[in-house]
């Protein structure tokens, strides 16, 4: 099984470091893109589940591959998630470019219904 905050939280590297260009999300699809279908329910889940994570860096990233999850979960599973975790989303995000909006909460809703 894949463990999607270690990914997250940068400490897997791509298969190819050498002609790597991207972030931990890049890296989380590099990993999804051979798994099979029970890792991959897995690796959603778990993502839906670091929405709560303390650390504001492995959070915002979780937020950015919210799409990863909706992919696989479903939007209804990733909309319910997201609204469990309002408290911790309702913030800042850390500062990471892909990011756009005020608080998280906000960036989840765009990237929800805009990515």
């Amino acid at each position: 099984m894949l463990d999607v905050r270690l990914i997250l939280d940068g400490k897997v590297w791509p298969r190819d470091p050498h002609d790597f260009v991207g972030c931990v999300v890049d890296i989380l699809d590099e990993q999804l893109a051979d798994a099979d279908a029970a890792t991959r329910l897995d690796a959603a889940r778990q993502l839906l589940g670091l929405l709560g994570e303390p650390n504001l860096v492995i959070r915002s990233f979780a937020v950015l591959a919210l799409r990863r999850a909706m992919n696989i979960l479903g939007e209804a599973s990733v909309r319910e998630a997201v609204a469990a975790y309002r408290g911790s989303l309702d913030t800042a995000p850390a500062p990471i470019w892909q990011l756009s909006q005020p608080t998280l909460l906000a960036e989840a809703e765009f990237r929800l219904t805009h990515s």
